[in-house]
């Protein structure tokens, strides 16, 4: 929450950013102990598996109803090659629309003019914490983790535990993407889908960050050498090893200080393992 706010300031002092109200939604966190604390409720949210399953009820549809294409397609799934399964996957994608999000900022809108507005705000906020969830290695990001605001339509994101690209090295599905951006978010924008305000504002955001690098990585470092991400990293790293926890808090902070340092807010001078995605981000 200390980077968010730090981010909320450094986007409402550049003009660009400020015109177009670019924040990220926050929320309150107390720590009262180790292992306790209060967090602080989100009113006129729900979380975006709980909007879909609402919607698939009332209209019918399946929760699951891609899983059971490709199981009616593929009952051996878990046998089939890489090649087979995404043949699978596809054919599950091309049969289903994948529009629930979208259908639901409409028919949840008392008009036109609410509905654009709610549109407009979504794309920004969800492109706002796509680049501030990247630069913060920001994992874990399925429906349930993502809330949407009922009335201003914005994106808030919930659960931070999987940061610094913690869910890449997971042993069992590591993640390989910087951040979500499956279809069924992209149906939901405008008609020009990432090429109109979802592109414009991870431009507008990038450059932000890029520009006041320093004062993000002094925020980040800090985090980096928090003992409640080694001990998340170390039973990452260290699964079966023996070695002392010193010496793998010493060795996965520094790494982590390398990673952030080398990712340059945008122009990454390495390639991340396991992503498969371009890692750049230019102005037009």
């Amino acid at each position: 929450m200390q980077l968010f706010g730090l981010v909320n300031t450094l986007l409402a002092n550049d003009p660009t950013s400020l015109r177009k109200n670019l924040s990220i939604q926050r929320y309150a966190v107390i720590p009262l102990s180790t292992n306790s604390g209060l967090i602080g409720w989100v009113p006129h949210c729900d979380t975006l598996h709980a909007l879909i399953r609402d919607y698939r009820e009332k209209k019918k549809i399946l929760l699951n109803i891609e899983h059971r294409i490709m199981l009616r397609m593929a009952p051996d799934y878990d046998h089939l090659t890489l090649m087979q399964k995404v043949e699978v996957f596809e054919h599950a994608v091309n049969n289903t629309a994948g529009d629930d999000l979208a259908k639901l900022l409409w028919l949840k809108s008392p008009s036109s003019e609410v509905w654009f507005d709610r549109r407009t705000n979504y794309t920004r906020s969800l492109a706002v914490m796509s680049m501030v969830g990247y630069i913060l290695g920001l994992g874990d990001r399925h429906p349930s983790n993502l809330m949407l605001d009922r009335l201003n339509g914005k994106i808030l994101h919930i659960d931070f535990g999987d940061c610094f690209e913690v869910a890449m090295t997971r042993e069992k599905f590591p993640e390989k993407i910087p951040f979500r951006l499956t279809r069924m978010l992209t149906n939901a924008m405008e008609v020009t889908g990432l090429d109109g305000n979802y592109r414009i504002t991870c431009h507008t955001v990038m450059e932000v960050l890029r520009e006041h690098k320093d004062s993000v990585m002094a925020v980040l470092e800090a985090f980096v050498y928090d003992p409640l991400l080694n001990w998340r990293l170390m039973d990452t790293n260290t699964k079966g090893n023996k070695r002392s926890r010193t010496r793998t808090d010493s060795y996965s902070a520094g790494q982590s200080v390398e990673m952030l340092d080398s990712v340059e807010l945008g122009e990454t001078a390495h390639k991340k393992a396991g992503t498969t995605v371009p890692e750049s981000i230019h102005s037009f």
